[in-house]
């Protein structure tokens, strides 16, 4: 039994029949209704334009896009990066390729801050006192 937080209201529900919850079902319904007959009125439009036509929030169209509902909407433009506003990779990504690039330069930069900063620093000459005084004693133990 797997189970999920309805994308609606938020609440743990079993996944098994559908991405909303029981309670969320009817208005799924009625908003899909709307997308529907916007898109009957004009196919070519992308997800944010749908929305908004459609009065439904971005979210719902785009879990209609992944359940297979809905299918003609213009895929490359339906989803803008998340810091820049140009076009995404992917509907998961929701970055751009330079974006993208960018942030996995900053997460290397920071983890090779921190892997230095676990590294113990060497001192040249701190240990020097100690290694004379241990050959003093090895000496005189020495018969």
């Amino acid at each position: 039994m797997p189970l999920a937080s309805c994308p609606r209201c938020k609440k743990l529900f079993d996944k098994t029949r559908s991405v909303v919850c029981p309670r969320c079902q009817d208005d799924e319904n009625v908003d899909f209704d709307k997308i529907r007959a916007v898109l009957d009125r004009n196919p070519n439009l992308n997800a944010e334009q749908l929305a908004e036509q459609a009065q439904v929030s971005v979210d719902c169209v785009m879990r209609m896009l992944e359940e297979g509902l809905i299918a003609s909407v213009n895929l490359m433009e339906k989803v803008k990066c998340g810091r820049c506003g140009g076009p995404a990779i992917s509907m998961n990504k929701k970055l751009c390729q330079a974006c993208l690039e960018e942030l996995n330069a900053q997460v290397a930069q920071a983890q090779g801050k921190i892997k230095m900063g676990q590294k113990k620093q060497v001192q040249v000459g701190k240990y020097l006192h100690a290694r004379r005084a241990f050959e003093e004693k090895r000496r005189k133990l020495r018969p």
